[in-house]
């Protein structure tokens, strides 16, 4: 019996890895959370961190972040895995609502 590999998963990033590296370096996601206390289920300093990404890959509206992260490896590129789903429409405008 041979053996049985599941399918191996890849994504263009282009230069999103190293906004990430950049992103930890200076503590982004943290000083978010610091500075935009909520009890959403999704923690504010990611959604800014997808939103920066969308930016940088080609601005388009906050109702397509979801769409954008659903085609990306979201524990590359946002340093944990999540669901696209977190980040709906809704979701963001709340975020920057508080900001």
């Amino acid at each position: 019996m041979g053996l049985v590999l599941p399918p191996i998963e890849a994504y263009h990033v282009q230069h999103l890895p190293m906004v990430q590296a950049y992103a930890d370096k200076i503590g982004l996601v943290e000083a978010m959370n610091a500075v935009v206390p909520t009890e959403m289920a999704s923690d504010p300093g990611t959604l800014v961190l997808g939103m920066i990404r969308d930016t940088l890959s080609g601005r388009s509206p906050l109702y397509r972040l979801e769409e954008f992260l659903a085609h990306q490896d979201t524990e590359v590129l946002l340093g944990k895995a999540g669901a696209p789903a977190a980040c709906n429409d809704d979701t963001v405008g709340r975020v920057l609502e508080c900001l």
